[in-house]
């Protein structure tokens, strides 16, 4: 009786301290990504973090993780995190950097960005052979210059009910 006894109170805290979570660290994969306050695309913004900013997981709801950084506790959409640090530029700035940070994008995020690709030089090599004009070439590599700052793209994303902003 007294090995039974011992077995409950054994397992009772066994099973008390699996749970408890203990937070995950995961970072910043795009500058400018917002701390909000709610786990709505719509919330109110805490503030905004930078690429390679370290976050504690806490939490998660829907398409957004619960976040603790630099003493502020908020929400982040999912797809701005990562569980690698991110190394070097990423393409921060551009519309590849806007839209996952990296032209190999996983097919998690391909809801709004795996349409987009660059045009390497194994894939021009290719073009020409294949006999694609130069003035279509160049209108490829004036795509990939091309630049679109973070608010037209929220605003894009809002208004086509998109990422963060899809229901």
């Amino acid at each position: 009786m007294r090995l039974l006894i011992y077995s409950f109170i054994f397992l009772f805290f066994g099973f008390s301290f699996t749970s408890q979570v203990t937070a995950e660290t995961w970072y910043v994969k795009k500058s400018a990504t917002k701390l909000q306050a709610e786990a709505k695309a719509r919330s109110k913004v805490l503030g905004k973090l930078n690429k390679g900013t370290p976050v504690d997981v806490l939490g998660k709801s829907g398409k957004f993780y619960k976040v603790s950084a630099a003493g502020e506790t908020g929400w982040i959409f999912r797809f701005r995190l990562t569980k690698v640090a991110p190394s070097g530029s990423g393409g921060d700035g551009d519309v590849l950097g806007a839209l996952g940070g990296q032209q190999q994008i996983a097919a998690r995020e391909s809801a709004y960005g795996s349409s987009i690709r660059g045009l390497s030089p194994v894939s021009e090599e290719h073009a020409i052979k294949k006999g694609a004009s130069p003035a279509s070439i160049e209108s490829v590599k004036e795509m990939e210059r091309y630049k679109v700052d973070d608010e037209a793209l929220d605003k894009f994303l809002e208004e086509g009910r998109l990422g963060a902003y899809a229901d």
